[in-house]
């Protein structure tokens, strides 16, 4: 197959090559490792609902939109007094990136999506937080895209119409030669209404995400 450099595939990341699958060791399951190792006094069944709610400021800004120390480190904030934390900020952060680094990702969603550069422009849209710019490329090597799009860099997540703006602009491409991957109906909804090309799936579906960029591709 030719290269089309008039063609994108925009890969999410959550869900699309770092897994939310139950059966693995996904992002909630780490949440819960976090917060136990750092006070092992928290009832497991808290955690996570906790944990949603210190994700938000009181301008209902989240996490995935912030980019300045000062904003993480009230993040932090929220954090340590939710789950009556005794460790300092640094600690946290260590902690943080050690735990993740034990995330089930998907290596063949990772190869497909380093082959596919060679048939067409491909991207990036992911909603994570700064701490998580590390990982993603130790798992990805960001410097193959053409494009990242991260909300932490952008101040705006998905499904906010001016990330997808954003992208448009960026890769100045037709709407209907973009394919989206994503797991989240919302960000897929979004994109349709655009007219891009989506596939809704996960990243365990590795069949599916072929067969959608080979239909997009033809």
């Amino acid at each position: 197959m030719n290269y089309n450099p008039n063609k994108i595939v925009i890969f999410d990341w959550g869900g699309i090559v770092e897994s939310h699958d139950n059966n693995e060791n996904n992002y909630h399951k780490v949440i819960i490792s976090i917060i136990n190792s750092l006070n092992p006094n928290i009832c497991k069944s808290e955690i996570i609902p906790l944990w949603k709610i210190c994700l938000y400021d009181e301008n209902k800004k989240i996490i995935s939109e912030c980019n300045t120390l000062e904003e993480i480190q009230k993040w932090f904030d929220r954090v340590k007094k939710a789950y009556n934390l005794k460790c300092d900020f640094k600690t946290f952060c260590e902690v943080y990136k050690k735990e993740f680094k034990y995330v089930d990702y998907y290596k063949d969603v990772v190869s497909l999506e380093h082959e596919t550069k060679n048939k067409c422009k491909i991207g990036i849209l992911s909603n994570l937080t700064f701490l998580d710019k590390e990982r993603i490329n130790e798992q990805l090597n960001l410097t193959i895209f053409d494009y990242v799009w991260l909300s932490c860099d952008l101040g705006i997540t998905k499904p906010n119409d001016k990330i997808y703006d954003i992208v448009e602009n960026d890769c100045n491409l037709k709407p209907q030669n973009i394919l989206f991957i994503d797991d989240n109906e919302d960000n897929i909804l979004a994109a349709r209404k655009r007219k891009w090309n989506t596939c809704n799936a996960f990243g365990y579906e590795i069949d599916k995400l072929k067969h959608s960029i080979k239909l997009f591709l033809n």
